[in-house]
């Protein structure tokens, strides 16, 4: 009885992270907030929304950590801030299959590597949220 009680301890130490892997995720965390806080610079958040909307043409997708930033090279920005699309910052395609025309919060997407085709995670999307450029 004593080591059926063992055993999923043990599994459950092994997935701890290490004080190193900690420091390196908060490392990580600081350096993707600076960069948002860069690229989103010179624009004014506004009230979230529950999908993005509709635009003729399509919006330029970056990466940076879980957020994403859609942006049609105008005046708006619009942030959303995912669990689990970090892949799409280092180049993964993000592969949304939806029966709408435009993306809404709750809905998930899918990361693909750009050169296998291999998946490389899931996220859903959260609100989006638009930035607007100061005048």
């Amino acid at each position: 009885m004593r080591r059926l009680v063992l055993i999923p301890l043990l599994v459950m130490m092994g997935c701890a992270e290490t004080p190193r892997q900690q420091a390196v995720a908060a490392d990580q965390k600081v350096a993707d907030e600076t960069k948002l806080a860069r690229l989103l610079q010179g624009y004014t958040p506004g009230e979230p929304m529950t999908c993005l909307p509709q635009i003729s043409g399509q919006y330029n997708t970056t990466g940076v950590g879980d957020t994403l930033l859609y942006s049609n090279g105008g005046r708006v920005i619009y942030r959303n801030d995912t669990t689990g699309c970090s892949g799409v910052e280092r180049g993964d395609v993000l592969l949304t299959r939806t029966n709408q025309s435009r993306l809404c919060r709750g809905q998930i997407a899918s990361t693909f590597d750009a050169i296998s085709r291999n998946p490389t995670g899931s996220c859903s999307f959260g609100e989006f949220i638009p930035y607007r450029k100061n005048p």
